[in-house]
């Protein structure tokens, strides 16, 4: 990788892989070996698809690992809150929370259900850029490195593209180099989900068992938009980047009373 320079920059990563994966692992040291001083606060356990679950009712366990990391009991979100109001980190200011490297894509109208997209949102709620990177592989390998290089050499322009009410995806596929990068819209996904259901084994009338699945992945894109879609970009093996508000916005157009 050539010399990137982040020396004077704090940063926050955390995930929803948990914090034994390995996008999040090699993000680490790709920040810190640019000079980054990094602080990791992450799931002690897989949380893909919570998307802003916020734990309210029970305390959040840490458990420190190592210097500078820490695993939560709690949710991607409840990472990125607790890292920035609370002393576990020593009451520091982080330049940007970065979540991820993610294993799978976070492309449209996935960023709905992403616990990744979530922790990066929450960021920006409080007021810290908050930028959010996954990668997708289409042939059972997973390859971060390209992606956490991107992210090292390019981080002062992702944190610029954040703002007060955006927050920033960063999605590519997993490879050794990527093409090229640029802005994308979000794609529309059909997921094509299903629940099946089955009888109580028990065999109580009342009871059912539920099972969800989902099928493959379609997606097409929004016409109204000028540039690419996420999904189309990514497949042509360019990095692509989102910039996606971060709290809902009303459509109050209807012309009348109601």
């Amino acid at each position: 990788m050539e010399k990137i320079d982040l020396s004077g920059m704090t940063l926050l990563l955390t995930n929803d892989d948990g914090i034994t994966g390995e996008g999040l692992i090699l993000l680490e040291k790709t920040l810190k070996d640019a000079g980054a001083s990094v602080f990791v606060l992450a799931p002690d356990s897989n949380c893909s698809g919570v998307s802003s679950l916020l734990t309210m009712e029970n305390p959040l366990v840490f458990r420190r690992v190592k210097e500078n990391w820490f695993s939560c009991s709690g949710s991607p979100v409840d990472c990125t809150i607790s890292a920035i109001l609370s002393t576990i980190f020593g009451g520091r200011k982080f330049d940007a929370v970065i979540s991820g490297i993610n294993k799978g894509a976070n492309l449209g109208t996935d960023v709905v259900y992403s616990g990744t997209c979530a922790a990066a949102r929450q960021a920006v709620l409080y007021g810290v850029p908050g930028i959010a990177l996954s990668v997708e592989s289409y042939d059972g390998t997973w390859k971060f490195g390209a992606m956490a290089e991107f992210c090292a050499k390019n981080l002062k322009k992702l944190i610029s593209l954040c703002t007060n009410d955006v927050f920033v995806s960063v999605n590519g596929r997993s490879a050794d180099i990527y093409n090229g990068v640029g802005f994308a819209s979000l794609s529309i996904r059909d997921y094509r989900d299903r629940v099946s259901l089955i009888s109580d084994p028990n065999g109580s009338d009342d009871v059912f068992y539920g099972f969800f699945a989902g099928g493959n992945i379609q997606s097409s894109k929004r016409k109204e938009e000028k540039c690419e879609d996420d999904f189309s970009m990514s497949s042509r093996g360019l990095v692509c980047v989102t910039r996606i508000f971060a709290e809902p916005s009303a459509k109050n157009d209807f012309g009348s009373e109601f």
